[in-house]
């Protein structure tokens, strides 16, 4: 039995480079898939926060003044108008929680009996998509016992969009807790 020597065959032909690189392509491939599709996981709350009413800090700024503007009318109905139906009013003038819109007038009957006239003296605007806060101090000139007088305060209203409106459904506001000179 006469076998001549045969050098050992490699175990890969001149092609299977190319598949190797093929599949080393794909291998690359299937992971950038593979990311994009765990990024578009965590991106979703973000991507779902786009659908939020675009408002500016000016917009916010400008409730306080519509409201004023129905304390200037005189009529409780008209300033619980710029309320929500479910608002809760933490007054300044009074030592009760409102919680409904009715409770909500009737601290007004009372504090309009003062013919207040506020202005802003110090705002902080904050947006969160459909709720946007405006919290600082305020001043109102009123009217006690025939002498007129002014009222410093510092407020918070919460307010969201519900439907075309801006409308506050948390209101507190509070006196001073220092002299003020």
């Amino acid at each position: 039995m006469n076998v001549a020597y045969q050098p050992p065959q490699p175990c890969f032909s001149p092609e299977q480079p190319q598949q190797r690189t093929f599949l080393k392509i794909k291998n690359v491939i299937g992971m950038l898939l593979g990311c994009c599709l765990l990024l578009s996981l965590f991106c979703t709350p973000v991507l779902a926060e786009t659908g939020c009413p675009t408002v500016a800090p000016a917009e916010i700024a400008d409730l306080f003044e519509q409201w004023d503007q129905s304390l200037q009318t005189g009529q409780p109905s008209e300033v619980v108008k710029t309320y929500a139906p479910d608002a809760i009013l933490v007054p300044t003038v009074s030592n009760r929680v409102r919680y409904t819109p009715s409770e909500i007038e009737d601290y007004f009957q009372g504090f309009l009996a003062l013919k207040p006239d506020g202005r802003i003296v110090e705002q902080n605007i904050q947006i969160f998509c459909n709720l946007a806060v405006n919290s600082g101090l305020y001043a109102f000139a009123v009217v006690n016992e025939g002498q007129p007088s002014e009222l410093m305060a510092r407020f918070t209203f919460v307010y969201r969009k519900i439907g075309d409106r801006w409308l506050i459904v948390d209101h507190h506001s509070s006196g001073m807790p220092e002299k003020i000179s």
